[in-house]
């Protein structure tokens, strides 16, 4: 069992968000003596025994006196991901006298936010439906590039997954942590900054900062077992900041977070699902030889769509499709802060693809990698399924020419150095641009 301290939680820690947050519905349940569900998405820093969610679960279950279930995905074993794509026998922390509070922790050392979201790990997300979702992600994320300090990439390792999250449960409030910071270097900064971004300018994301609370400690060595992982201490501080916004929301059942691929928008591009195909390619869109694109329909987002588009790069790692914005559809982006997304679905044994936006920002030509990090990384073998890709919040110069070849999106499948592996497609379902900091997609079903 895992002892906690209750009633140490510092007033400024439950200043962090407002009173009506993602865990008001929770704890509106508990309050009234009902069970409920916790998912939490997370890394390495989720995943030890007395990791910060075991803690706060526990803490929970003290101050209400519930019986506590902890269901761990036990994939990874002896230091690499080896064991089943699913999770373990349930472990009971507290048995309690009341309903049980049940915790799914989706962690897996080593993987970034999208990886739970793998078709290869569909269990993770066949669970009740959630009360809560928590994201516990970034030191995993920090490679992305940021040019001209745009923290674009950044945020879309996170606001992809968080979109296929939201629409695995609609409505369901969604809270994100900041994790916390690098003991001895400022590495993780960018990261930060990234997750407060997109906090920001999601609707009823509720922020937790757990990396403000590490600052406020000066960073103690005592809080960490290496210079990224918080130790036993660390953990109970990241738990003890997760409890006292709980002590500090308003029990609610009533608050949810929207799905930003559903929310309401113009889409600035026509044809952005690719319905409008007479030619080769779709209209609109262009494709680098020897590239081939064809009408999937037996590979859906959803049974909205008729079809999806299937690229093949057919032996060349430099094929893409392309989209140049220009004339009426470029006129309505200058000048304005846009955001960029691209539903894609990644083939098991294709090299990751790479969604790049080119664009006049800060009075230079930037390249935005949209896709950064999303199924790559060390446990990449294996990965597939659908994600999004994002370039969000990105100012576009105002004397950028709407008849020129500077505003273009690009998407290339398999990217990369080296002769291919495998000539899977990747599935594109859907283009979508809209005006403000937050990509809105009008998605149905």
């Amino acid at each position: 069992m895992i002892g906690v301290t209750l009633g140490i939680v510092p007033g400024n820690m439950r200043a962090l968000v407002p009173a009506l947050n993602a865990l008001s519905p929770l704890r509106a349940r508990l309050t009234a003596g009902q069970g409920a569900t916790i998912f939490v998405n997370g890394d390495s820093t989720a995943y030890a025994d007395v990791g910060p969610f075991q803690q706060f679960a526990m803490m929970l279950g003290e101050l209400h006196d519930m019986k506590v279930v902890v269901y761990r995905w036990a994939e990874w074993q002896t230091d690499a991901p080896t064991g089943p794509k699913a999770y373990a026998e349930p472990v009971t922390l507290r048995a309690g006298n009341g309903p049980t509070l049940t915790v799914y922790l989706a962690a897996l050392p080593g993987g970034t936010a999208a990886y739970m979201l793998a078709e290869q790990r569909a269990a993770a997300l066949k669970i009740p439906r959630p009360d809560v979702c928590i994201m516990h992600h970034g030191h995993n994320m920090q490679s992305f590039e940021a040019p001209g300090g745009i923290l674009s990439s950044g945020r879309s390792t996170l606001l992809g997954p968080l979109g296929m999250t939201e629409w695995q449960w609609h409505g369901t409030p969604q809270l994100i942590t900041t994790q916390n910071p690098w003991r001895d270097n400022t590495g993780y900064d960018k990261v930060y900054q990234a997750i407060l971004d997109v906090a920001r300018s999601h609707p009823n994301l509720t922020l937790v900062d757990t990396h403000a609370a590490f600052v406020a400690n000066g960073k103690d060595a005592a809080l960490y077992r290496d210079n990224v992982h918080p130790n036993d201490a660390g953990s109970r501080l990241i738990a003890r900041t997760l409890f006292g916004c709980y002590l500090a929301s308003a029990p609610d059942s009533s608050f949810q977070t929207p799905c930003w691929p559903r929310l309401p928008a113009t889409n600035l591009i026509a044809n952005g699902d690719f319905t409008d195909w007479s030619g080769s390619v779709p209209t609109g869109w262009s494709l680098n030889a020897p590239g081939s694109v064809t009408k999937a329909a037996d590979v859906t987002f959803s049974p909205a769509f008729a079809h999806s588009l299937a690229l093949r790069a057919n032996g060349s790692q430099t094929v893409g499709l392309l989209r140049y914005f220009r004339s009426t559809e470029a006129a309505a982006m200058i000048g304005k802060t846009v955001s960029f997304a691209v539903l894609y679905k990644y083939s098991e044994g294709q090299r990751p693809p790479f969604v790049v936006l080119v664009v006049k920002s800060g009075g230079t030509s930037r390249t935005i990698n949209a896709a950064a990090l999303q199924f790559g990384g060390m446990n990449a073998i294996g990965n597939s399924g659908w994600i999004w890709a994002v370039a969000n919040e990105i100012a576009i110069d105002p004397d950028l020419s709407p008849s020129g070849f500077g505003l273009y999106l690009q998407i290339y499948p398999a990217f990369g150095a080296n002769p291919l592996n495998s000539n899977e497609p990747l599935y594109i379902q859907r283009v979508i641009v809209a005006e403000g900091p937050l990509p809105k997609g009008n998605l149905s079903g």
